[in-house]
């Protein structure tokens, strides 16, 4: 019954998914009702207009996250996520923006991370009332505006004394369960930047996010003296980085216009792109700037470089249920007669933030550089036996017919915003659907195998009377 209740709704549930794609939700400027930018607010009261018109009592929740709720009982179980998105990027052979549907795929920026998802959420909760199952508890889909940067939506959510469930599940990571998530920390380090001599640099700017490998990023060098312009364009044309890598430099009038490209990727796993800045600054070897210009690139290579594990930070550990940490450099700015860059660093579950944040930061001083400002989150671990992670094993092996491995990832999820949550899906294993990066897409089949597991998991937690 539930499952023909589910296969019943595919129409309507792909046509919702496309169209909450259309609505670009990348956090920006805030705004009067809108704390994290028009388009996550704009996300916001179509999901909540959707999921009333859907026949759910929804509620928004002080403009910065939303919920949707059938059901009746004193306890409450819950589906979080988030309808805010990272840039788009470049390099899409589809509109990032449409939801467009091809050869049983949907492209859209946040079909998977994590939109889409939440519309599963919606549909197979309402399959449960639908297919008229007495359940114990009531059942909640949570979504938030602020994830990509920083989940202040949910903590405020919880602030605001808002319900909180007994058990839950975030479909914003992969399949089977991650019931451990390594914390987080995201620097924001700047140096002194002001010109010095004729060779200078008058614009440095790339990134999209702390939390994706930088995948460019541009630099102006003005300098007046013709045979000076030759060798940085000389270099440039020389220059060989890893492979993903390129650079082009334009020259006009007194300015050489540099742009390195690398590879984007998420944020936890930096080893899988080629991060742009870290090329740059290798180039910038050749270009001998001086000054404090000069001495921002030395620095970062000395701190930084192609490393993503954090060695010459100070920062590198590992365990044995998470593994190492990693260090993402996601966005660099210079304005102001300063140049900034963000290092977002994923560390082992057992590890203690000071272990951390102490060496880094004495890095930090020994090199000039200022911290102005780090955000932070905790690791999580959710014990193996625990009632929530039996439930979850249960309905995996039961729907998909392969063991419920427990895993640890790198990247944050809503999971540590709130107790008796972990990550449950939406990605099977061996899956690569390009999030954060150019084309990020979902199958409608895929949509459909995780409709049947969010129900049967959300039936397993609520509990038939």
């Amino acid at each position: 019954m539930l499952a023909e209740k589910i296969e019943g709704m595919k129409d309507e549930l792909v046509a919702a998914i496309r169209e909450s794609l259309k609505i670009p939700s990348v956090g920006g400027d805030p705004a009067e009702g809108a704390p994290y930018g028009e388009g996550p607010r704009k996300a916001l009261d179509w999901t909540l207009d959707f999921a009333a018109r859907m026949g759910f009592r929804t509620k928004n929740v002080d403009n910065v996250a939303g919920w949707a709720e059938m059901g009746s009982g004193d306890e409450m179980v819950a589906v979080l996520g988030h309808l805010d998105v990272v840039p788009e990027g470049k390099g899409w052979t589809a509109d990032p923006w449409g939801g467009e549907l091809k050869d049983g795929m949907i492209y859209g920026r946040g079909v998977l991370d994590n939109k889409g998802p939440v519309m599963v959420a919606l549909f197979a909760a309402k399959a449960l009332f639908d297919a008229g199952l007495k359940l114990k508890r009531r059942v909640r889909v949570i979504f938030g505006t602020n994830e990509e940067r920083g989940s202040k939506c949910m903590k405020r959510y919880v602030e605001l004394g808002e319900d909180l469930p007994v058990a839950g599940f975030t479909p914003d990571a992969d399949y089977p369960i991650i019931n451990a998530e390594k914390g987080i920390i995201t620097y924001t380090v700047s140096m002194p930047f002001a010109p010095s001599g004729d060779m200078k640099i008058t614009s440095l700017e790339g990134g999209m996010a702390a939390n994706v490998v930088m995948a460019e990023v541009t630099a102006v060098i003005e300098d007046p003296r013709p045979e000076c312009r030759a060798r940085v364009m000389a270099a440039a044309k020389a220059w060989k980085g890893p492979e993903g890598s390129s650079l082009e430099a334009a020259e006009d009038g007194h300015k050489v216009t540099l742009l390195m490209k690398g590879r984007p990727a998420h944020g936890s796993t930096p080893e899988k792109g080629v991060n742009a800045f870290a090329c740059l600054a290798d180039f910038m070897k050749e270009v001998r700037l001086k000054g404090e210009q000069g001495d921002f690139f030395n620095a970062f290579n000395e701190a930084v470089a192609f490393e993503t594990d954090g060695k010459s930070l100070g920062a590198s550990m590992k365990d044995e249920i998470s593994g190492p940490l990693t260090a993402c450099v996601g966005v660099v700015k210079a304005e102001g007669g300063r140049a900034s860059f963000t290092v977002n660093l994923r560390y082992p579950v057992t590890a203690a933030e000071e272990a951390v944040t102490g060496p880094m930061e004495a890095t930090f001083s020994r090199l000039g550089m200022k911290v102005e400002s780090a955000s932070k989150s905790r690791p999580l671990y959710m014990p193996p036996e625990s009632r929530l992670v039996q439930a979850l094993r249960k309905v995996y092996a039961e729907e998909t017919g392969q063991e419920a491995m427990l895993l640890a990832i790198g990247g944050g999820t809503y999971a540590k915003t709130m107790p008796n949550v972990v990550a449950f899906g939406p990605v099977f294993p061996g899956q690569d659907y390009t999030i954060h990066e150019e084309d990020e897409r979902w199958s409608v089949e895929d949509i459909m195998k995780n409709a049947r597991i969010m129900a049967k998991a959300l039936l397993e937690l609520a509990e038939e009377e």
